[in-house]
Parts: structure tokens; C-alpha cells; sequence
């Protein structure tokens, strides 16, 4: 059986409780033949990654937590130049075997930590190796998830057999992280930074938020469009569209006259319009 992992931003709360978790489970504990203990400090092996888009007033936050992406074209294992040092495992974890990490063998260099384009392979100088997340495969082993995935009070995290996983990132549109990197991640992602206009509907007399407004976003250039739905605090997000573009924004909800509102450009990264007042029909 082979693993795989999906991350849904949007719920994570930035508790860093997965961080937390990763240090209680590795600090002080070697997990042999896997890992030897992760030091207290200088060292994440997940790490929730604050992300800011937007301008003042309207700013949103991107919470990612970033981890080894356990690659089935693993960058690393190419790099590595110590045999066997470096592996994937039956499930598909990638795994650094702390007894044969050899620097000595390296010329120098961390060839491997060079070769991870995400950034999260680390260096103990303690030991003088090379070590990143394992996934908790000694975890694995006893029938239970990885410490973060277990910690998470908000189940941003969804961990299991691949092809259960995949299904739902299809069903949820996850994706990868930097799939120009062409390493295919095992770890998924929901709500990572995209092209984004939101906006906050409001009647225009009592100033009351207007939940369940439908909005259509239609691309001035292709005339194709794509629709939402305010949430009950009466905000809107439409996601993944084109950076130096303009867009029509429909609005139409029961009990208020249609809004139309033309040519909004997506000249920022997260395009806020701010407080968008509905009049009574």
C-alpha cells in the first residue's frame, strides 16, 4: 500500500500544533533504521509558512504547512551520491538512513540538500548528517498517522492509501506545490495562492451581511466565466484566474436588485472590491 497526502489550507487555523507534534515525536527519539533525533532547534520537519497576498485593508493570509514532499521523481535520491543512502520504501516514503549518511563521500557539498527544490532537507551538525520529516514511518508501522496529521484540531490534514486520497483531490481540486518542478509530490494541496478577486456583499440600507449571492466572474478577453456563492458572512472568493486581466462581476440573489459591476483588473495577486452594497428589490 502506498501513502499519500492532502493539505487543505483554507481550514488551517495557524495553531501550529503539527509543529509542535513533529518536535514531541523526534526531539530526543532516534527511530532506527529511519532517523536519528531531530535537534530542538534550527530544524522543521513540517513548518507552517505564512503567506500574505493583497493590499491594506484587504490582505489574506495563506497558512501552509510544508513538509518532505516524498517525491516519486525524488530530486534528492538523484542527488545523493552514497548508494542506498537515500530511498523510497514500499509505501512510498523517502527516507534518508541516518547510519549511512556519509559527507565525507560528498566532496564537501550536501548534494541532497542542495537537490530538494522545496527547501526541506536539513543539516544536524551534531551528527554530522543529513534528515528531513519520515512521515512518522515508525508510526506507520503500528497502524497510526503521522504525529502532525494526528495533532491537527482542525483536519487540514487528510492521510491514507493513495488512490483513496487521490480521489478526494480530485474532488476538491488539490494540487501540487511548484509542479514545475516536475518531482510529483505525494503531498496535495487545497487553497494554496492563486490569481483571486473577492469582495463582501452587504444591504445597502441596514448594512447586514448578504449570505447565498450568487456571483459570476466572467474573463472580459474569452467570455468564459466561472461562479461562487457568498458564505454566511457574505464574502466571496473566486480562485486560479489571470494575473493582468479584467473581469465582469455578476451578483444576483433573491429579495435584491442584480449588480453588475464591469472590467475589474486583477492587477494584484488577491483583488479585493471592498464592501459591494445590494439594493432591495
Amino acid at each position: 500500500m502506498k501513502y499519500a497526502l492532502m493539505i487543505d489550507i483554507n481550514r488551517c487555523s495557524i495553531c501550529y500544533a503539527c509543529q509542535v507534534a513533529c518536535k514531541d515525536e523526534f526531539v530526543g527519539n532516534p527511530y532506527p533504521p529511519y532517523s536519528y533525533p531531530q535537534p530542538d532547534i534550527e530544524q522543521e520537519w513540517i513548518k507552517v509558512t505564512e503567506i500574505e497576498r493583497g493590499k491594506y485593508p484587504h490582505v489574506k493570509v495563506y497558512p501552509i504547512p510544508v513538509l518532505c514532499m516524498h517525491c516519486d521523481k525524488a530530486p534528492c535520491i538523484d542527488a545523493c551520491p552514497v548508494p542506498d543512502c537515500i530511498y523510497r520504501t514500499e509505501n512510498g516514503v523517502v527516507i534518508i538512513d541516518p547510519s549511512k549518511c556519509d559527507l565525507s563521500k560528498c566532496n564537501g557539498r550536501k548534494p541532497c540538500i542542495e537537490g530538494c527544490p522545496y527547501g526541506v532537507i536539513f543539516f544536524n551538525e551534531d551528527k554530522n548528517i543529513c534528515q528531513k520529516c519520515t512521515l512518522c514511518i515508525h508510526r506507520l508501522e503500528k497502524g497510526k498517522e503521522p504525529a502532525c496529521v494526528d495533532a491537527c484540531p482542525s483536519s487540514v490534514f487528510l492521510f491514507g492509501e493513495e488512490s483513496k486520497i487521490l480521489e478526494e483531490v480530485k474532488k476538491r481540486g488539490a494540487k501540487w506545490m511548484h509542479p514545475e518542478y516536475e518531482a510529483e509530490p505525494r503531498v496535495y494541496y487545497v487553497g494554496l495562492p492563486s490569481i483571486s478577486l473577492a469582495g463582501h456583499l452587504i444591504d445597502a440600507q441596514s448594512l447586514m451581511d448578504v449570505p447565498g449571492a450568487d456571483v459570476t466572474i466572467t474573463d472580459t478577453r474569452t467570455g468564459s466565466s466561472i461562479s461562487c456563492k457568498t458564505n454566511v458572512a457574505g464574502n466571496f472568493l473566486a480562485e486560479d484566474l489571470e494575473m493582468d486581466n479584467t473581469y465582469t462581476v455578476k451578483i444576483e440573489c433573491q429579495g435584491y436588485l442584480p449588480r453588475t459591476i464591469d472590467r475589474v483588473p486583477t492587477d494584484i495577486e488577491y483583488k479585493h472590491l471592498g464592501d459591494i452594497k445590494l439594493a432591495k428589490a
